[in-house]
């Protein structure tokens, strides 16, 4: 058997390497009674040696595709818990809110020329900012009128946010349901709707509208 050497309070030390058990062992701190002991008997003072932090090993786990059933929420909260909670509603806003419902005739903007005839209503709800599409069909046209989209919230293709009342413009086109509409026009609850809340509509705003008109008139002197 070989000799062993045992060590004395002066072989351990802050920054020394000490094979115990075959290994190699760096000592590069002590707790508090140590460091006063050594400092009280042999001393010295212990100083601490730093360490190089290892960089973590950071993962990236992508968030699976949107599978279709139900709402994004509910996939999502699927997700980020094993135990899935219902997604938050803004419940003041709904109570504010759900009984506004903007109306809008819109036309299906598309290359194929058997839909420039088609028309349908687009309802937008204040409440929880959900669409709904209906078709609306003459007799004897061959296509059976109704429920084109379910109530539901749709997301802005441009942006990839979800669509709010603001976006719903006379003159713009919104993609919903992988298809292209053009609001052509609204009902008269829709038009006072955004005149009383012109700071979310601008283009629906008096004042904004007289300045547009006169505009052109500066350019001109007074006779």
């Amino acid at each position: 058997m070989r000799e062993v050497d045992y060590y004395t309070p002066a072989d351990l030390k802050c920054g020394q390497t000490v094979p115990i058990w075959g290994r190699h062992c760096l000592i590069y701190d002590v707790d508090d009674f140590t460091r006063e002991w050594y400092k009280r008997n042999q001393n010295y003072t212990q100083v601490p040696v730093p360490l190089k932090k290892q960089a973590p090993n950071v993962f990236y786990q992508a968030v699976p595709p949107y599978t279709g059933y139900g709402t994004e929420e509910d996939s999502m909260g699927s997700v980020l818990a094993l135990q899935a909670k219902p997604p938050k509603f803004d419940m003041k806003k709904m109570f504010k809110q759900d009984m506004h419902i903007l109306r809008f005739n819109a036309r299906l903007v598309s290359t194929d020329p058997d839909d420039e005839s088609r028309t349908f209503i687009i309802s937008f709800y204040c409440g929880d900012d959900t669409i709904q599409i209906y078709e609306v069909c003459d007799k004897n046209s061959g296509r059976i009128g109704g429920r084109f989209m379910e109530r539901k919230k749709q997301k802005n293709s441009v942006n990839n946010n979800y669509y709010t009342e603001k976006d719903f413009m006379i003159g713009r086109c919104v993609d919903l349901a992988g298809f292209k509409f053009m609001l052509t026009s609204c009902d008269e609850y829709t038009e006072k709707y955004m005149e009383d809340n012109s700071d979310v509509f601008p283009e629906a705003s008096i004042n904004a509208i007289i300045k547009k008109i006169a505009a052109p008139a500066r350019n001109f002197p007074d006779l």
